[in-house]
C-alpha cells in the first residue's frame, strides 16, 4: 500500500511539472508616474506585478500604491484561479488581501474572497469575466479581530487594438453581517486603465481607481510610465 501511494505521488508530481502541457508563462509588469485625487493632492503612483499562467492556472502578486503628501493608498493582492474541472469557461478563484487607505479612515484592511468565475469572452485580443462569492475582511485588523462577511459579485474587461490596450473593473461587496458600531461597509471599488504600447516593453498609461462607500470619496487619477518583460522560469 505505501508502495502505491508513493508511486501516485511521484507521477503527480511528474505530471504536474510537464511544462509542454502547462504552457508555462510568467510575466513582470511596473509602472512609475503621478496621481491626483480631489479628496486629497498630487502624490506619487507606482505599480508591481508578477503573474504566472499555463492552460488551467492563473496566479499573480501584485502591489498598488498612491502616495499623497498626507494620505496614503497601499494594496497589496495575490490571487489563484483554477478551471473548474473540465468545464472549460468556469474558474474557481481565491484572493488575499492587504489595504491601507487613509482617506477612508482604513488603517490595515485584512481580506478574503473566493467563488466561481465565468469567461463570458475569451479570445486573443482581450477577455470578459463575471465572478461572484463570499468575502470576509476585518477592516480595523491592527485594533480588533471582528470580521465581516460580504456577497461579493464582479466584472473585468479587457482588450488589445495594436498599440492600445484598456482593462476595467468593478466589484461589489455587499455587507451581510453588522458590526457593533453599526458602520456601512458595502463598498464599490472600480479600476479602469488605458494603455498605449510605445514598444512590447514599454508604455504610456493613464487611469483611474475609485472606492465608494458610505460618505464622500473621489477617484484618484494616474499617469504613468509602464514596463512589461517576459521571464524565462520554469518554477
Amino acid at each position: 500500500m505505501i508502495r502505491l501511494v508513493t508511486i501516485f505521488l511521484i507521477v503527480s508530481c511528474v505530471l504536474s511539472h510537464d511544462l509542454s502541457k502547462e504552457q508555462l508563462e510568467w510575466k513582470q509588469y511596473y509602472r512609475i508616474g503621478s496621481v491626483f485625487s480631489a479628496s486629497s493632492d498630487a502624490g506619487i503612483s507606482g505599480y508591481g506585478r508578477l503573474k504566472r499562467t499555463t492552460r488551467y492556472t492563473f496566479r499573480d502578486i501584485r502591489f498598488f500604491g498612491h502616495f499623497f503628501n498626507k494620505d496614503t493608498e497601499i494594496r497589496i493582492r495575490q490571487k489563484s484561479s483554477r478551471r473548474f474541472l473540465t468545464f472549460e469557461s468556469i474558474y474557481s478563484f481565491n484572493t488575499l488581501l492587504y489595504e491601507k487607505n487613509t482617506i477612508l479612515n482604513v488603517n490595515l484592511r485584512y481580506h478574503y474572497n473566493q467563488g466561481l468565475g465565468w469567461f463570458i469572452q475569451r479570445s486573443k485580443s482581450g477577455n470578459m469575466t463575471l465572478e461572484a462569492g463570499v468575502a470576509f475582511d476585518n477592516s480595523d485588523y491592527l485594533n480588533n479581530q471582528q470580521k465581516t462577511t460580504y456577497g461579493r459579485g464582479g466584472l473585468s474587461f479587457d482588450r488589445t487594438m495594436k498599440s492600445l490596450s484598456t482593462k476595467f473593473e468593478i466589484d461589489y461587496y455587499y455587507q451581510i453581517s453588522q458590526i457593533i458600531d453599526s458602520s456601512i461597509l458595502s463598498r464599490i471599488q472600480i479600476l479602469s486603465e488605458l494603455q498605449w504600447a510605445v514598444n512590447s516593453r514599454f508604455g504610456l498609461m493613464g487611469g483611474f481607481t475609485w472606492d465608494i462607500q458610505e460618505g464622500d470619496s473621489d477617484p484618484s487619477i494616474f499617469l504613468t510610465i509602464s514596463f512589461i518583460d517576459p521571464l524565462n522560469w520554469s518554477l
